[in-house]
């Protein structure tokens, strides 16, 4: 019996079923497909020779490409049975059902957990990085990333249903320290910059200054039209291959996508924060 999570495909293997906040390759929105595929993009930098933990690994795109980068070895772990059979059909994933706030993994068993967009959906936060820190050998690192909960809920903003844990960066660096003994930051998709900064050209809002969105416009166009384009379907189903040459290409200033340095002086208010932080 198929389950009810899954749904035949006439081209390939069954096609995930869309909640509207899993990333699913096939029939995600387009802007959801680029952020994880840059997302994963980044989280490769960390992973060769690596054993990694790809926690709530959805459909099983991502685990599979961090294998594909050179992982020693890569367990994905989510909550739903369903999701890790097809991740494990799919692509071969050793993927586990686990409860994020109980990984079923032995202490300091993996170098690397990568956690993207998983800790706003979790009740007891601190209790998801304890385990996140459990699992960890020394000197392992959790590469995260969650919204900023002071631009992707600001006022007149409808809330998130399916999240219960957002964060300012103020609250998610203090979860963070005092579980970790270093944490660097990152930053993607910028809500707004300062004029002087190129990556007000990468923002969803613009200075108001005459002609500037027209310009910001025309520079995406000419020089990333990823940013105003949707991925085809070819770049859908080769998902993997996407990511990997994410992965090892220029990242242009104006991607709003592409996860970068967080830089105090742009005066850059993100809609997502990225951490990287040590064991």
């Amino acid at each position: 019996m198929i389950p009810r999570s899954l749904k035949p495909s006439q081209t390939g293997p069954e096609i995930l079923e869309n909640n509207g906040e899993r990333m699913v390759p096939e029939v995600s929105g387009w802007t959801t497909v680029w952020e994880h595929v840059y997302r994963y993009a980044f989280a490769c930098h960390f992973v060769k020779g690596k054993r990694v933990l790809d926690i709530a690994c959805g459909e099983g795109y991502g685990g599979a490409t961090l294998r594909k980068a050179c992982a020693a070895s890569v367990i994905g772990v989510d909550i739903s049975e369903n999701v890790c059979l097809h991740a494990r059909k799919k692509y071969g994933l050793d993927a586990r059902p686990g409860s994020a706030e109980n990984i079923p993994l032995a202490e300091a068993s993996v170098d690397v957990v990568v956690s993207f967009e998983t800790i706003e959906h979790v009740r007891e936060p601190g209790r998801f990085l304890d385990e996140c820190a459990r699992t960890l050998a020394p000197g392992g690192r959790l590469v995260i990333s969650t919204p900023n909960k002071n631009v992707y809920s600001r006022p007149g903003e409808a809330p998130n249903p399916h999240h219960c844990s957002e964060m300012t960066l103020e609250e998610f660096n203090s979860a963070l320290r005092a579980r970790f003994c270093r944490v660097r930051w990152y930053t993607q998709r910028p809500y707004s910059a300062a004029w002087w900064s190129l990556r007000t050209l990468a923002s969803d809002i613009t200075p108001r200054i005459p002609g500037f969105a027209r310009l910001r416009e025309s520079a995406r166009f000419r020089l990333f039209p990823k940013a105003v384009r949707g991925p085809t379907p070819e770049q859908r189903r080769l998902v993997v291959e996407e990511i990997l040459g994410a992965s090892r290409g220029f990242t242009s200033p104006l991607n709003p996508y592409a996860v970068r340095p967080l830089r105090k002086w742009t005066l850059e208010k993100p809609t997502y924060f990225i951490a990287v932080a040590t064991r």
